[in-house]
């Protein structure tokens, strides 16, 4: 087993366990000097989560424990990231070393809006795994939602 830091649509419970079967939470923790952005460019055009290094900044998500053998089932369905592994700081204050995925793109490449399905999906799992308040509400203004 290896673990995964999902920032996205994958930190809903739901979505994740649809996609890999035998994964494991860990619980919530945070990425010191990596900015949340909707960056990549999704088939449908609209902009998918991605992490852009940014000094100071902090981007919350959620830890699991995926099976070795998830690895390839998983990145089907993340087309256009690359997974890189991470230092990850859990509420407790522990580190841990996780595999993230990452869109490498231009610097200064435009903010694309997510679509409504998209960000219901990264709300729904930042309220399941009770993510900070006023990270939440930086998700929330992305598009209004209440």
């Amino acid at each position: 087993m290896s673990s995964y830091f999902a920032y996205g649509s994958n930190m809903s419970s739901a979505r994740l366990l649809a996609r890999v079967s035998g994964a494991e939470l860990r619980g919530r923790c945070r990425l010191r000097d990596w900015r949340l952005a909707f960056n990549k460019p999704g088939r449908d055009g609209s902009g998918k989560a991605n992490l852009v290094e940014a000094l100071g900044d902090l981007t919350w998500g959620v830890a699991w424990r995926l099976p070795d053998d998830a690895w390839p089932v998983l990145d089907r369905f993340e087309p256009g990231y690359e997974r890189r592994v991470f230092q990850l700081t859990e509420t407790d204050g522990q580190t841990l070393q996780a595999h993230a995925y990452l869109y490498a793109c231009p610097a200064g490449r435009p903010w694309l809006p997510p679509s409504d399905d998209y960000l219901a999906q990264l709300l729904r799992g930042a309220l399941e795994h009770d993510l900070p308040t006023s990270y939440i509400a930086k998700i929330r203004s992305l598009r209004g939602h209440s």
